[in-house]
């Protein structure tokens, strides 16, 4: 018992010293931020498409869907460089004017496509505009780019971080600093795709490819820290 009460309180003073350092006032800290980015070509093309309809019976418009779904992979599988995947099938009911009775119903199902040809995955858009329509379209950097680029873009951005440290530290006549914590974060954000408007038109001819814009995306990486000057 002896034992244990020594120990407990042995414990309890050094939580008592740990508590005590992190309530001590430091001085001479100062906290900088650094950023460097740069414009990378998009080089992956997303397309999501739907095929969707109304009709009496829930069957039949199911039937209905399945069947597009099915002639939309057919089409995609003729494209060894496009990843097709679908999504969930969706159903809502279509009530009367004064919603008691069910007239109808209501279904969609999504296709998602990707690729890193835009020409191939364009022409094979416009194929599917015969039966099906565009919901949305957007270009990103690959994920084995963007790792290249942000790598390339960490070491500027310590080097910067370090150019403002010594900067501050030579203003202020310290005789150096010391890096207290330091964090590095990355971002990219694509601006959004641009394409002919007349491409979500049925009325559009089937084998028709679309006309896009990969266009680029900005790849930002963030150094953030507190240094502690080494004052005389």
């Amino acid at each position: 018992m002896k034992t244990i009460i020594c120990c407990l309180f042995l414990f309890a003073l050094t939580a008592a010293q740990l508590v005590s350092a992190d309530n001590e006032v430091r001085y001479n800290q100062v906290h900088l931020d650094a950023h460097v980015s740069e414009q990378v070509s998009n080089d992956t093309m997303h397309v999501s498409l739907e095929s969707w309809g109304e009709h009496r019976d829930a069957a039949k418009l199911a039937a209905q869907i399945n069947k597009d779904m099915e002639w939309a992979l057919e089409k995609a599988r003729q494209y060894p460089a496009v990843k097709a995947s679908t999504g969930s099938y969706q159903t809502w009911p279509l009530g009367s004017k004064d919603n008691t009775v069910t007239r109808g119903w209501r279904g969609q199902q999504g296709l998602q496509l990707e690729s890193r040809d835009s020409e191939v995955l364009s022409q094979l858009t416009g194929q599917l505009q015969e039966r099906l329509k565009i919901k949305s379209m957007n270009f990103t950097v690959s994920d084995e780019r963007r790792d290249s680029v942000e790598n390339r873009l960490i070491d500027l951005a310590l080097e910067a971080f370090k150019t403002r440290a010594q900067i501050v530290s030579s203003n202020l006549k310290a005789g150096g600093y010391r890096i207290v914590n330091l964090n590095v974060g990355t971002s990219a954000q694509q601006p959004p795709v641009r394409y002919q408007s007349r491409v979500a038109m049925a009325s559009m001819e089937a084998d028709r490819a679309i006309a896009v814009e990969t266009g680029e995306s900005e790849v930002r990486v963030s150094v953030s820290g507190t240094v502690e000057l080494v004052m005389p």
